[in-house]
């Protein structure tokens, strides 16, 4: 699940990715996510650009999206996407003790769809600094069927998303991005 998100393997902080009880998301972080999760107790943003630079050995650009596996719990991802513009997203989440790993894709980064993930995998709720509850609803997002969005969590996943810019408001096609 670490490559297919895009993280390193053999890069202790990141050790905890998928392998605990909580942190099964793979969310691709823009430069606005980071930023508040840093300043709000949740230091992810910086984890997130440290993990780049250890995986591709530079920093990424301001505006490059960079994942990190968040609390899936707390629905930290999704929180993020819906309070930022910044291209913040769900790229997948991992199927608890899945082996080989799988997990949902496609997942809107929507609070109700991520729960709807979440009760589906039948992980527990909790709370996360700097992260509301929203009281996202599974049942406020009918129109993702998490089962028929199992997919085997692939290395050539990473190349999916991660590094992505933005484009800017004026010049974005109809997806807003290049």
């Amino acid at each position: 699940a670490l490559e297919a998100c895009g993280l390193p393997t053999g890069y202790s902080p990141v050790s905890h990715c998928f392998n605990d009880v909580t942190h099964h998301t793979c969310c691709l972080l823009g430069p606005e996510a980071r930023a508040y999760a840093d300043s709000s107790g949740n230091p992810i943003g910086s984890a997130a650009v440290e993990a780049w630079e250890a995986k591709t050995g530079s920093a990424p650009a301001e505006s490059e999206l960079t994942p990190w596996c968040t609390c899936f719990g707390s629905l930290v991802c999704s929180f993020y996407a819906s309070k930022f513009n910044d291209g913040t997203k769900i790229k997948f989440i991992y199927e608890p003790k899945s082996n080989p790993p799988k997990g949902a894709v496609d997942v809107p980064s929507d609070e109700d769809c991520e729960a709807k993930a979440r009760d589906f995998f039948k992980v527990g709720a909790h709370g996360t600094p700097g992260v509301s509850d929203s009281g996202a609803e599974a049942e406020a997002c009918p129109q993702y069927d998490v089962a028929a969005h199992i997919e085997a969590l692939t290395p050539a996943m990473a190349e999916e998303g991660a590094g992505q810019k933005l484009v800017h408001r004026a010049a974005k096609d109809e997806s807003g991005w290049q």
